[in-house]
């Protein structure tokens, strides 16, 4: 029987993250081909073996625009996608309706980081897609018909290990844009001897220099999910990826959301994700001093999970089965 070729569209960050969690599920009768940005996740991707391919960001810009929906119509021509699964954000969105123009069946997973509204890119290629999945009931207001799924987030909550564990854990993720005000609040708590030595930083383009520990601007995948499990505490942005690796290794990150008001992102989701995971107690939020109390509840995690939806991975496996794509 021949097998099914599943082509999965995500920009890097919490985005592709979110199509890592699910391709997980898929089962091992499906090639996956990976549509994303150029940079470090790419690689990584190649350095585990995987299918990948890449199209330019779309930026601010015309230029890069143009270059991006070429270079994604001329992929979509060469590979011709039977099954496009997409979690956005702008640099997929011309792959995918190029691929559902010349008849790809196509899948939009919004990611959970979106809580009281839709992506921008959700809001169109939505509108050409097969099937809608959504991780919020909020969420599903903003797409009619969706299928309301268990947030990928609670999938990745686990029991603390037991191992030993030191220091802090500061993470900015692999956005574009610098998050000096985080870099700065934890320099402030490490100094006030807030926060537990030795810090392992990843500061990505930010300029802020700390006083009280050192940083690198990038780390692998594999490095993130190392220093989530030895930190005593982390503290990172509202990204979903991070976000993950703490829940998996038991702990409940201290989040600093990126607000667009600072210039740290396009839009204020990531401070909607940080306040819906601390209903649960999933996160702690911080506001921007870091207090003792805020550092010890890190250490505590609920592990109460919602079980009357279906994980994202088990309802899109459910529909590619139904549509008996080959």
């Amino acid at each position: 029987m021949p097998r099914t070729v599943v082509h999965l569209a995500g920009s890097p960050g919490g985005h592709l993250d979110l199509l890592a969690a699910l391709a997980t599920g898929l089962g091992d009768d499906v090639d996956r081909v990976w549509v994303t940005g150029p940079g470090r996740r790419a690689d990584d991707l190649l350095a585990r073996g995987e299918t990948v391919r890449v199209v330019p960001d779309t930026g601010r810009a015309i230029r890069p625009v143009v270059r991006n929906v070429l270079a994604a119509g001329r992929l979509v021509l060469r590979t011709r996608p039977r099954l496009v699964i997409c979690s956005g954000a702008g640099l997929t969105v011309a792959f995918c309706l190029f691929a559902r123009a010349l008849g790809a069946k196509l899948l939009w997973v919004e990611t959970t980081a979106r809580v009281d509204d839709a992506s921008r890119s959700g809001r169109l290629v939505s509108r050409f897609a097969e099937r809608v999945f959504v991780q919020w009931p909020e969420t599903a207001g903003r797409y009619p018909g969706a299928v309301l799924c268990r947030p990928a987030l609670w999938e990745e909550v686990r029991p603390p290990a037991g191992e030993a564990r030191e220091g802090t854990f500061v993470a900015v993720g692999t956005h574009g844009a610098p998050f000096d005000r985080l870099l700065a609040a934890v320099d402030d708590a490490v100094g006030a001897g807030v926060l537990p030595t030795p810090v392992v930083a990843q500061a990505g383009p930010s300029a802020y220099r700390p006083r009280h520990y050192a940083t690198v601007p990038w780390l692998t995948a594999e490095e993130v999910e190392l220093c989530a499990r030895r930190a005593q505490v982390v503290v990172c942005h509202a990204g979903s990826g991070i976000i993950a690796a703490t829940l998996r290794s038991g702990r409940a990150p201290l989040v600093l959301p990126r607000l667009r008001a600072h210039g740290e992102h396009v839009d204020d989701h990531q401070a909607q994700l940080a306040h819906k995971l601390a209903e649960s107690g999933l996160a702690v939020v911080l506001d921007g001093e870091i207090r003792r109390e805020q550092v010890a509840a890190g250490t505590r995690l609920s592990l109460a999970r919602p079980e009357d939806a279906p994980s994202v991975a088990d309802a899109v496996r459910d529909a590619i089965e139904e549509m008996a794509i080959v």
